[in-house]
């Protein structure tokens, strides 16, 4: 694998558009893998016989706990010299309130 990027930030800040334009780049996406498959998806990408050079991760807070376990994978991925690159997408309150702001729960 070439790069794998990782994206991940507030909700409602952009990440899911982030990964759209990744996949209009070339990337193989994937919207919230859970942290436990992303060994496994990894593994599976580098002994894949379409080489996917190229894949993205939305990872956020529809993980619930096992979002705590992102911090150590992402260790042990950058120990086996796998390139990633985590992007955190943030975005002010004003935008949250003008894209949130009109629907109801």
């Amino acid at each position: 694998m070439e790069r794998l990027i990782f994206v991940t930030g507030l909700s409602g800040s952009g990440k899911s558009l982030a990964a759209q334009c990744f996949e209009d780049l070339g990337y193989f996406c994937v919207d919230n893998l859970p942290v436990t498959m992303i060994h496994p998806f990894c593994e599976l990408i580098q002994r894949s016989a379409d080489r996917m050079p190229h894949a993205a991760l939305v990872v956020d807070a529809r993980e619930g706990r096992f979002l705590q376990e992102f911090p150590e994978t992402l260790k042990r991925l950058r120990e086996n010299d796998l390139p990633v690159t985590l992007l955190f997408f943030d975005c002010s309150d004003e935008v949250l309130k003008r894209r949130f702001g009109g629907r109801t729960r």
